[in-house]
């Protein structure tokens, strides 16, 4: 029982940045509510609501909302808005520090003599609640993916332009995971110079795709890099959320 329980925690310990880097986040329906869901593939985890840092809604037209959540102790809900088409949140996870002997934290690397490594974990999402007509202008986020036409309207193995964008800007070279539920560790193509990508809608339902990016940081005390993991949600299938 005590090698058992000693080869579990050692687990959680190396994969503690996996577990930081691994997971999205993304709006589904849960119990009738609109629920943010932080996960890896089918993993629906529980976190912390505070960590949830920009909440933005939007109508059809691309007007800006008030936007909310209810905390829940271990999830959130986003509060129902009948004229919210788009929901945008941030989720920051915090510093992931490897000590010196190969130990991580859910601390930053400043509390830590001699630290391995660390990063910051910042999750981001478009999610499309409901959506008739063309896609609004989306406001910026640090990494999104944007559809070029409205994906609600489309059926499972129909083409879906994105542009991946960084701080509003195309980011080129980025590999999209279509279908981040049901084969989150399978990639598809990659953005071209312009950021764009074509993908096949998977799923006539919830469709979930993801892209991530990293930078390094220098001279920070607290991190060598900071990851952004953004994910697109949306129903396809003529099955819209309302």
């Amino acid at each position: 029982m005590k090698r058992l329980t000693a080869a579990i925690t050692g687990l959680i310990l190396v994969a503690g940045a996996g577990v930081a880097s691994a997971h999205g986040i993304w709006i589904a329906e849960r119990w009738g509510e609109h629920g943010l869901v932080y996960g890896h593939g089918a993993e629906d985890g529980s976190y912390d609501p505070a960590k949830i840092s920009s909440v933005k809604l939007i109508d059809e037209d691309g007007n800006e909302l008030a936007g909310s959540i209810t905390a829940h102790d271990d999830y959130a809900v986003l509060d129902k808005t009948d004229d919210a088409a788009i929901a945008l949140i941030d989720f920051d996870n915090g510093f992931y520090t490897k000590d010196a002997n190969g130990k991580w934290h859910n601390r930053p690397k400043s509390e830590f003599p001699n630290a391995e490594t660390a990063g910051r974990y910042i999750k981001h999402t478009i999610s499309i609640l409901h959506l008739h007509g063309d896609m609004p202008s989306i406001p910026p986020q640090d990494l999104q993916i944007v559809p070029l036409s409205n994906p609600t309207e489309l059926e499972a193995g129909s083409s879906l332009k994105l542009r991946v964008l960084y701080k509003g800007n195309p980011l080129p070279g980025i590999l999209i995971i279509p279908d981040y539920v049901n084969m989150s560790e399978q990639s598809g193509a990659t953005t071209d110079e312009k950021g764009m990508v074509e993908v096949v809608v998977r799923n006539n339902g919830l469709n979930v795709i993801a892209a991530k990016h990293s930078v390094d940081l220098v001279d920070d005390k607290d991190a060598d890099l900071v990851q952004h993991f953004a994910t697109l949600s949306f129903v396809a299938g003529g099955e819209h959320s309302h």
